[in-house]
């Protein structure tokens, strides 16, 4: 029993090494998380779209060509990959991922960080009034 165990940690061990030349940690306060994030401005004009059009968002593109105030949220948007995923009329998650400086800093050293900037918003109905909350990495 010893030695499979012993055997079972080196493997680990051994992939963990081997890891580190692709993955990278930096550790990140909860203020630097919340710095980074998007503007509760956006989150509003979500709900706000899905009041007026009678439905959510499929695409970026589809909210920014809506008209200017949806256009004019993502202006400054710091993250470069969006997925707006409709569950039903009265639920949908929004995705954002692969912040600037992420992207930056893959750039300079080629490895993935595990703590990189991004999160989902979960949109859901709750007596007659849509509500958002947010769920950062």
């Amino acid at each position: 029993m010893g030695a499979i165990l012993r055997f079972f940690i080196s493997i680990l061990f051994i992939s963990n090494i081997s890891a580190c030349n692709y993955i990278t940690f930096s550790p990140r306060s909860k203020k630097n998380k919340l710095r980074e994030a998007p503007s509760i401005v956006i989150y509003d004009r979500i709900v706000d779209f899905r009041k007026e059009q009678m439905g959510w968002p499929t695409s970026k593109m589809d909210f920014i060509s809506k008209g200017i105030k949806y256009y004019a949220v993502f202006e400054n948007f710091p993250y470069q990959n969006t997925v707006f995923k409709v569950i039903d009329s009265n639920n949908m998650i929004f995705y954002y991922s692969q912040h600037i400086k992420d992207i930056e800093k893959y750039n300079t050293t080629k490895k993935v960080d595990l703590n990189s900037y991004g999160g989902e918003v979960r949109f859901y109905k709750e007596n007659d009034k849509f509500i958002w909350k947010i769920k950062r990495k």
